[in-house]
């Protein structure tokens, strides 16, 4: 079993990284205690023997933190366990920032002072530094940015799909709050003044038939599907779990419903995860 010790400065995004990890399919578990990491070690070998990885995240609040690390990994390398250390740091200002806008208190700053703190756990920590096998500096990344760096530095992580989510809805009854993509339909020929097509919906085909008549439908759908197509590798890349596509007509019965079907069916062989979904439909 791989074991990747996730450590550094508080407030470096320790926890960030244990998420952005765990969403790559990884097993991840903070706040363990060094003295507790073998047994851990030994437990989770004989529970999950299949298990190629596992992440822990080790900080400074554990007493003896410090003195236990380096002779824990050499006892870990002697036992042939493949060992990788992420170090974590920011600059001071970054780190000062971080610490005003979330109001902790540093635990070693015993003045209650951030700055002291952050001086007294660079030093504690500087041994553990000379050992980790990635440095990461965080100070000017977002969590996007942040999810692309730990990819890159730590090889062969399980990659997961975006999940993307297409919706039909009616404007009558609000727009989804979970949208991240919101196109309106209300310009389209509507098939609910048509009196045979009025009581079916756009999953029937007289009404997709209907609708493709119109050039206009006929461009909104081809505009769609270009603008999913080349927005998805960049949503991918920001490393969101989930993007949703909601498009809107009247009442979400006819317009915005056979966009979805129809949509879906053109995407759902390069798409590996897409979900559809008709609000209105489906109550």
């Amino acid at each position: 079993m791989e074991l990747i010790v996730v450590t550094g400065l508080s407030g470096a995004g320790r926890h960030a990284v244990l998420g952005a990890l765990e969403d790559t399919g990884c097993t991840a578990l903070d706040n363990v205690p060094p003295r507790l990491l073998e047994p851990l070690l030994e437990l989770e070998s004989k529970l999950q023997p299949g298990r190629d990885r596992l992440v822990v995240g080790m900080d400074s609040r554990h007493p003896d933190f410090a003195a236990e690390f380096g002779p824990l990994l050499e006892r870990l390398q002697a036992e042939n366990i493949p060992v990788q250390v992420v170090f974590l740091e920011a600059d001071d200002e970054a780190l000062l920032r971080r610490y005003s806008e979330t109001r902790r208190p540093h635990h070693l700053a015993l003045l209650g002072s951030a700055g002291e703190g952050i001086r007294r756990e660079r030093e504690l920590l500087a041994p553990i530094r000379a050992m980790a096998t990635t440095i990461l500096d965080t100070s000017h990344l977002n969590l996007s940015e942040l999810r692309q760096r730990v990819a890159s530095l730590i090889p062969a992580l399980p990659t997961r799909n975006t999940a993307v989510r297409l919706l039909s809805f009616g404007f009558k009854r609000g727009v989804p709050a979970d949208a991240d993509v919101i196109l309106d339909a209300r310009f389209l020929p509507n098939p609910y003044y048509v009196e045979a097509l009025k009581p079916l919906t756009g999953r029937d085909w007289a009404v997709q038939e209907y609708l493709l008549e119109s050039p206009e439908f006929r461009e909104f759908l081809d505009r769609a599907e270009s603008w999913l197509r080349w927005s998805l590798p960049l949503v991918q890349q920001e490393g969101r779990a989930y993007h949703t596509l909601a498009i809107g007509c009247t009442g979400g019965q006819h317009r915005s419903v056979a966009l979805v079907e129809m949509l879906g069916q053109r995407l759902k062989r390069e798409v590996a995860t897409l979900v559809i979904r008709h609000r209105e439909l489906e109550g």
